[in-house]
């Protein structure tokens, strides 16, 4: 009896330690978040004029720099007068492409984005008690325009971008302005990941006037931080890669970061050097054609993994800490 009392301490010692391996492991269930989802591209196809009307009166009030986004920047309809947002409205609603393109944003799983983004901002907001989180997400059909548009308050999530590459109404777009390897990317599983990814580019890390280097850095930290507040996603997910890929950049580490180094790369300053390495594309300019596009923000993201895995310290000194003292960290395996 002892000998069965001994092991079952033995397994839950080793299940408690399991269970604590992830230092940044939160309970979100005592997290408090009021976080509200509105779904304005059903508002806009399935609302008559008069409460077309009454919803642009009262999001103004709220939400105005969203609605300039959605309707003024992404479908180019003005918000005053009525006649003319009336007009305007109803002319995108008649369109036929719109139209199929509407059907199949409504078959895609959004009670399912809610419960992840909720999820994942309960993450943010434990780990970063007094910094922003959003209050609200829209989801909006942005005509292509964009994937995600953050404020300091919103996200605006286009839809119509997380359709999949097979979808009949992503075929139908024009191969001259929607390159395959862009059709490839407008995958649902990639939409709860592409709203963290903004918001914290836009509210907590924005980009630089450095060098490469810290440019390299701030995106392997973004990355970070979506991995520890999409714990249960592969890595594959977080950094927007198929699993080849991810296997191209984990075999080619080495020898990419050799080529940084030659090529003199890290403290350069120019703006070809960012967006051949950090951009995205059909592959990463100056490498092997085989090689995955963004491959700076991978090796960011391994720089930045590689410190936390040894440190482990808190996420608010990640986000503050220098390129540099990163950089000087990392060993190439």
């Amino acid at each position: 009896m002892r000998l069965l009392k001994l092991f079952h301490l033995v397994i839950l010692l080793q299940i408690l330690q399991s269970c604590s391996s992830d230092p940044y492991d939160v309970d979100t269930t005592k997290v408090k978040l009021k976080l509200d989802f509105i779904n304005l591209d059903s508002i806009v196809n399935f609302s008559n004029n008069q409460k077309l009307i009454v919803y642009r009166v009262d999001l103004i009030k709220t939400h105005r720099e969203i609605l300039d986004f959605s309707f003024g920047y992404c479908l180019g309809i003005p918000l005053q007068p009525d006649t003319t947002f009336l007009r305007k409205v109803n002319e995108f609603k008649k369109d036929k492409y719109i139209q199929r393109l509407e059907k199949a944003i409504q078959k895609l799983p959004k009670q399912q984005f809610k419960s992840e983004l909720t999820d994942a901002f309960k993450r943010l907001k434990f780990h970063f008690p007094s910094s922003k989180i959003p209050s609200s997400v829209f989801f909006v059909n942005s005509l292509f325009s964009a994937s995600v548009f953050c404020t300091e308050k919103e996200i605006a999530i286009g839809m119509e971008r997380y359709l999949g590459a097979n979808a009949s109404v992503i075929k139908e777009l024009p191969s001259q302005q929607f390159y395959e390897w862009i059709k490839i990317g407008m995958e649902p599983r990639y939409l709860t990941r592409d709203a963290l990814a903004a918001w914290l580019m836009t509210n907590y890390l924005e980009e630089t006037n450095e060098n490469y280097a810290a440019e390299m850095i701030r995106w392997g930290k973004i990355l970070f931080l979506c991995k520890v507040l999409l714990p249960e996603e592969k890595e594959e997910i977080i950094l927007r890669y198929t699993a080849s890929q991810l296997e191209w950049a984990i075999a080619s580490e080495k020898a990419v970061w050799s080529y940084l180094v030659d090529k003199e790369l890290l403290f350069k300053t120019d703006e070809e050097t960012r967006i051949n390495l950090l951009k995205e594309g059909p592959y990463s300019i100056g490498l092997p054609k085989e090689s995955p596009d963004r491959i700076g923000q991978y090796m960011g993201y391994k720089i930045v993994k590689q410190y936390m895995d040894e440190e482990e310290i808190s996420l608010e000194k990640l986000v503050a800490m220098p390129y540099n003292e990163l950089l000087q960290k990392y060993k190439v395996k």
